[in-house]
């Protein structure tokens, strides 16, 4: 029975950790999301390289790590919304496993001519949906799971003009924002 029960915290475990990587990504919170990866560990998910190391300094050609990649690219989109699906989690020995995550994300481009678009910026704002896979490689040092590969796997992307009727109508206080101001920080146990 301890066995059984072992793994299963073992994978709830695992779960929280995808689970956050969601709100720190869509939140834009650095510290949260530095805080998923195992020393030493890598990316491949639109950037090649180490997942988090805040000690590498970037250089022209090199974001520094996956993270500081990722706070730049999402900077230059005004909300993201990133929706988790199916999770398999395979536990592969004590302290190892291999997860499998699907994800429909949302991303809201800005417009040319916003100081915080991207290079890549349209005449207007556009709506970017992708949705695809993450394959992770999980490790438990010091008693914590996380991640130390991902690989992300894209099965579909779709561009559109925009779209968001009736969100002007929602009280700004019920509006995602990003970290710190968003209201899942005001809450006292998360």
């Amino acid at each position: 029975m301890s066995d059984g029960l072992n793994q299963l915290l073992a994978k709830q475990e695992i779960l929280e950790v995808v689970v956050r990587y969601a709100r720190a990504i869509d939140r834009l919170d650095e510290s949260l999301l530095r805080s998923l990866f195992h020393p030493g560990s890598t990316h491949n998910h639109f950037y090649e390289g180490p997942s988090s190391d805040p000690d590498r300094g970037a250089t022209e050609d090199d974001a520094g790590d996956f993270v500081r990649y990722a706070m730049a690219v999402l900077t230059a989109h005004s909300h993201t919304h990133h929706q988790l699906g199916n999770t398999l989690i395979e536990l592969t020995g004590e302290t190892t496993a291999l997860v499998e995550t699907y994800f429909t994300a949302f991303h809201k481009m800005r417009a040319a001519g916003d100081p915080l678009a991207g290079p890549d910026a349209f005449d207007t704002e556009m709506d970017f949906f992708v949705g695809g896979r993450y394959l992770d490689k999980f490790e438990r040092r010091g008693g914590h799971w996380k991640i130390i590969h991902r690989t992300g796997m894209t099965d579909w992307m779709r561009l559109d003009p925009p779209s968001a009727r009736g969100m002007s109508a929602l009280d700004a206080s019920v509006v995602g924002q990003r970290f710190p101001d968003d209201f899942v920080y005001q809450l006292p146990s998360l």
